[in-house]
């Protein structure tokens, strides 16, 4: 925290303005370093400090008999989607019956309506704040669908990868000046479906998903977008949404690498064509970290975090410019090698950088893609080795037990967080 925030927590006597920036474990233990240091510099006295963690434990107990939030927040968004589809499917099943003013009317009516109740409730009202955020979420959707129905009305002809673009450049700066994760991640998602969509636009000349160049372009654009999260987790009044940033970019750089390890490197891995993507990633990439790098708050591990993944998108960068040929047939075997063991290598770095971090999202997907990996491996190496039976009776039972250990040491190393937390 700031001097500024320290200062006004001793202007008010102690725990009255402090502010929740974080949730949960990581809150509670930037919650009891900063009181402590506070303490220490003479900013509260000791009484102050007392009161100010006894505030926050006493806020704790209250939400957790009062019901957990995440499950309200979840309950929520599934209401605001199944709405969302239930009113595309009746505007569908009655579209060509329908006048074209009652169309835009329709769109239009939905839309404000779900913002404006959104806002009364969690801003004027204030008592139902996770409903209201689910129907600013609706609205943002009806917002999206209703792009594409205009375009249909009025028998629009333009580039089709433009509207999820211009959905997903609506959403992001709702979602940056309220701080929805949820609308974050519906932002996140509706530029990441045009950037399919634009590549697949972009190499239509090919056959079906040529598309290693597609697959690399979203690699590297899924460590770019993880970059940007770990730049907005530097500074506390954008770590509310940056996990958002964090999980989606390292989702999608994992899924994209797991594509690499299999035996379809048959094509080119990079395309002239897609040269404007390679470079704007690498811009936004390079902007990021110099953004952490020169005013960000570091974490433990972050010189190595840089380090990986400047090398990762700048060496795919490379060989996606340079070398391309290296994904054709001469190159199969020797490429799904080095993609394998650089798959391994990430995984068991992002679960040791989870460990040194305290951060449990790097945890659970470095464990999920373990055991992607794993099933994945054991159907390429041992398929043809046993009798299906066998084959089949030995792959569930060692999946069974290598769930639950994993059950039980992920378990075990979030509880132990917790405890070292709260002591």
């Amino acid at each position: 925290m700031d001097i500024g925030r320290r200062r006004r927590c001793r202007e008010n006597g102690g725990g009255a303005t402090v502010q929740r920036d974080e949730t949960g474990a990581e809150f509670h233990r930037r919650l009891l370093q900063e009181v402590a240091s506070w303490h220490v510099e003479g900013l509260i006295t000791l009484e102050q400090k007392e009161r100010i963690l006894e505030r926050y434990r006493r806020v704790e107990e209250i939400e957790q008999k009062a019901g957990p939030g995440k499950l309200i927040t979840t309950i929520s968004v599934l209401g605001s989607i199944l709405v969302g589809v239930g009113v595309l499917l009746f505007i569908a099943s009655n579209w060509s019956e329908i006048p074209r003013w009652g169309k835009l009317g329709l769109i239009f009516a939905a839309m404000l309506t779900s913002h404006c109740l959104g806002y009364y409730l969690r801003y004027e009202r204030k008592n139902y704040p996770k409903v209201g955020a689910s129907l600013i979420l609706l609205g943002s959707m009806i917002f999206g669908a209703g792009i594409f129905l205009i375009a249909q009305i009025y028998h629009v002809t333009v580039h089709y990868p433009n509207g999820p673009l211009m959905w997903g450049l609506a959403v992001l700066p709702l979602a940056y000046l309220l701080r929805f994760k949820s609308l974050m991640a519906l932002a996140l998602f509706d530029l990441f479906l045009w950037l399919g969509m634009e590549l697949s636009f972009r190499t239509s000349g090919d056959y079906w998903l040529p598309h290693l160049q597609m697959v690399v372009v979203y690699l590297t654009a899924g460590i770019m977008v993880w970059r940007v999260g770990l730049a907005h987790r530097s500074k506390w009044f954008l770590r509310d949404i940056s996990g958002v940033y964090i999980v989606i970019g390292v989702v999608v750089a994992f899924a994209s690498a797991f594509i690499l390890t299999f035996d379809i490197h048959r094509e080119k891995l990079g395309s002239p064509v897609l040269l404007s993507f390679y470079v704007v990633i690498g811009i936004l990439f390079a902007a990021a970290a110099a953004f952490h790098v020169l005013f960000g708050e570091k974490e433990a591990g972050w010189k190595v975090e840089l380090a990986t993944l400047s090398a990762l998108i700048g060496g795919f960068l490379v060989l996606a410019v340079f070398f391309p040929e290296i994904g054709t047939r001469r190159g199969a075997i020797t490429s799904r090698l080095l993609f394998n063991l650089m798959f391994a290598a990430g995984i068991i770095g992002i679960i040791c950088l989870g460990y040194v971090r305290r951060y449990p999202p790097y945890i659970n997907i470095g464990l999920v893609f373990f055991v992607l990996d794993v099933i994945a491996r054991y159907f390429d190496f041992f398929w043809r080795l046993l009798p299906r039976s066998l084959f089949f009776i030995g792959g569930g039972l060692v999946l069974l037990a290598g769930g639950v250990a994993l059950e039980r040491k992920r378990r075990s190393v979030l509880e132990s967080f917790r405890v070292e937390e709260a002591t």
